[in-house]
Formats: structure tokens, C-alpha cells, sequence
């Protein structure tokens, strides 16, 4: 008798782990969390996929440099925001409008910067480095509906 109840209250105390963690796996399931931009990982992964044209002229503290004037741009835009809230949050609260980054004017910006820097820099190549950040944006899921299983 004793090792009947003991063998149906360890099937109950699976049954009840099994339910708890499915009911969590369902309700987190529902839940986006938050992209956050870590420029050290961008630079890898830009620097890796760089054309072996762009990469011949350019190093990482270059791209890690053109990335911050991109960063940049997107504050003086007022769309970037601190630890917790929404991109473009403070700028949609003071204008009721939807914040929206005009990605030509911020890329004029920036080859305007890197032109401008005492070692200028091709603007083709910072061209080819804020498109591949886009795309590393758009993977990690910082841009765009939903992250992709790669991100």
C-alpha cells in the first residue's frame, strides 16, 4: 500500500513540474523582449562580412567609429533611448506622432563625418558598413517585427 502511494505521488509531482513548465513556456512564449545593440558584437560580425574590398581599407576601430556617428545620428533624430524604454519614446510623447528615421539623411551624415575626420575614410566603404548594420539590426531583431532564429 505504502509504495502505491508512493508511486502515485511521484506520477503527481511530475504531472504538476510537467504542467507548470509548459504553462510557462506558453506564456513566454507571447513575451518580445527588448534588442539591445551591443557594438562591440555589431563590429565582429560587420568586420566578418565585409567585402575584402572594404575590408582592405577599413579596421574595426574604424567600423566601431562609423557605427558611433551612425548612433549618433539616430540621438540628434531623438531615437534612441535609455535602459528601459521604447526607441523614440520621448520624441513621440512631446510630438504625438511616430517617430520615423530618415536612414538617407543619417547615412549623408555620417559620410559626411567620415569625410570630414582627420584620416578621412571612402565613403563607399562607410556605406558598406551602415548596410551591413542595418542588417545585423534587422537580424538581431532590433529592426523589424520579430527577431530571426540566427539572432
Amino acid at each position: 500500500m505504502i509504495l502505491l502511494f508512493a508511486i502515485f505521488g511521484s506520477l503527481l509531482v511530475v504531472l504538476i513540474a510537467f504542467i507548470s513548465v509548459a504553462l510557462t513556456v506558453r506564456n513566454l512564449s507571447g513575451i518580445s523582449f527588448p534588442s539591445v545593440l551591443e557594438v562591440d558584437d555589431a563590429v565582429e560580425w560587420i568586420s566578418e562580412r565585409l567585402p575584402e574590398e572594404v575590408a582592405s581599407q577599413l579596421r574595426k576601430d574604424e567600423v566601431f567609429k562609423i557605427i558611433g556617428w551612425w548612433l549618433d545620428s539616430l540621438d540628434s533624430a531623438g531615437l534612441t533611448s535609455e535602459h528601459g524604454q521604447e526607441i523614440g519614446e520621448g520624441r513621440a510623447k512631446n510630438n504625438n506622432a511616430e517617430s520615423i528615421a530618415d536612414l538617407d539623411i543619417a547615412v549623408d551624415e555620417v559620410v559626411a563625418r567620415a569625410l570630414g575626420d582627420t584620416e578621412p575614410l571612402n565613403e563607399v566603404a562607410v556605406v558598406v558598413v551602415l548596410d551591413l548594420l542595418i542588417v545585423y539590426l534587422t537580424e538581431t531583431g532590433a529592426i523589424g517585427s520579430q527577431p530571426t532564429e540566427q539572432g
